[in-house]
């Protein structure tokens, strides 16, 4: 069976990509939220400079090296989708950026300052998918002060919201600031961050949740607006939520995703793998997968398996060279049944497949099919380099 480009593109072609209204309930599952992740090597994906991945506004660099450094990025990618980080002070907004993008741990980033100016971060996944993320300061009140001058073409807005302090004022700001959007017209989405779950007891944390967004809900209604674009996530940078969040946040901006699913949807429905997913393994992101459901715990393990296998290559591979390349694979066999392999893309981005022990599959032929997969999926980005995001996400909402 064939599970090219033309498949997947028709498939997704009678795919409603409409999200008007769903509140997306993404709710992770928390044990015991107090294992930090462990520091591993800088992000650097072998295609862009770091500096430009990492942030550039930086208070040693010079105005034209920042000016240079914007000016090449917008040849690369001039309609990439943009980010703002938005919330109130202390919320947690640089955290999330330093501690995904940048590895530093949870307890390194419980020392960063507050962020007194604009720090403007290009960021790539996968090599093919890049974005922009804005990290401004926040207000210590519901002011809605520069939010317009912080806003400016972004796409997406990321909302932070510190669930360990009374949240009236982060809800006020919230509310304030898709009142604001709706007024211009603008069909911006909403990432809803419930941030620092950790810090709440485990019993009260789906009530938290459920407050809050009914009271966000009530608010919009109460001001006509009643069909917004906006999701909730509980996360914590203590536990793997706030990878699985942001995994969600940046398949949001992804033009090819649903053409990316059904391509992974019709390889689990002709073989015998249980979930695929598409990861990038220095910042631990997935940027699809297919669309069975599946439990946080798995996806969480999948982050272990490149965690180990990133772990093994810095220690036996060659310096200087890149994680992945085209020979590389990994098997591991758990304990509770399942066999996880992982398989390069390219540079930066593989494949993680989840199949049960007792399958009898054939190794050869699984080869073939997830070779051809790779391809596949690296024509897709390919095709779609030159795609608006700025269209795709209003096409996305008619």
């Amino acid at each position: 069976m064939s599970y090219g480009l033309g498949g997947a593109c028709e498939t997704a072609s009678n795919i409603s990509t409409c999200t008007d209204g769903e509140y997306h309930q993404y709710l992770s599952h928390y044990n015991t939220p107090s294992r930090s992740h462990q520091q591993s090597r800088p992000y650097s994906n072998g295609f862009q400079n770091p500096i430009m991945l990492n942030g550039h506004n930086r208070l040693d660099d010079t105005e034209e090296h920042q000016q240079q450094i914007d000016g090449d990025y917008e040849e690369i990618a001039p309609d990439r989708p943009r980010l703002l980080m938005w919330g109130l002070t202390k919320s947690g907004k640089t955290s999330i950026i330093k501690l995904i993008f940048e590895k530093m741990t949870a307890g390194e980033t419980l020392q960063l300052p507050e962020t007194k100016i604009i720090q403007i971060h290009e960021l790539t996944c996968g090599i093919h998918v890049r974005f922009q993320i804005r990290d401004v300061p926040g207000p210590k009140t519901a002011s809605l002060l520069d939010y317009d001058t912080y806003s400016s073409e972004c796409t997406t807005i990321v909302f932070i919201l510190d669930a360990t302090d009374d949240c009236s004022d982060s809800i006020n700001l919230l509310v304030s600031s898709v009142q604001w959007m709706h007024s211009k017209g603008l069909d911006v989405r909403f990432e809803v961050l419930i941030h620092k779950i950790d810090g709440v007891h485990e019993q009260d944390r789906l009530d938290r949740y459920s407050h809050i967004q009914q009271q966000v809900t009530v608010m919009l209604h109460e001001c006509s607006i009643e069909a917004p674009l906006i999701n909730f996530y509980l996360t914590s940078i203590y536990d793997h939520s706030i990878f699985e969040a942001f995994s969600k946040i940046v398949q949001n901006q992804m033009r090819q995703l649903r053409v990316l699913e059904n391509m992974l949807d019709l390889v689990t429905a002709t073989t015998q793998l249980d979930k695929i997913f598409v990861c990038d393994i220095y910042n631990k992101i997935f940027l699809a997968s297919d669309t069975k459901p599946v439990e946080s715990q798995i996806s969480e393990l999948c982050c272990d398996v490149v965690d180990v296998y990133t772990d093994i290559s810095s220690i036996y591979g060659k310096s200087n060279s890149p994680v992945l390349d085209p020979s590389s694979y990994c098997t591991i066999e758990l304990s509770i049944g399942l066999v996880l392999y992982l398989k390069d893309i390219n540079e930066t981005t593989a494949l993680i497949c989840i199949l049960k022990k007792e399958s009898n599959i054939n190794g050869a032929l699984m080869e073939v099919n997830l070779n051809i997969l790779k391809q596949n999926i690296q024509e897709l980005f390919v095709a779609n380099s030159n795609y608006s995001p700025r269209q795709q996400l209003n096409t996305s909402t008619e």
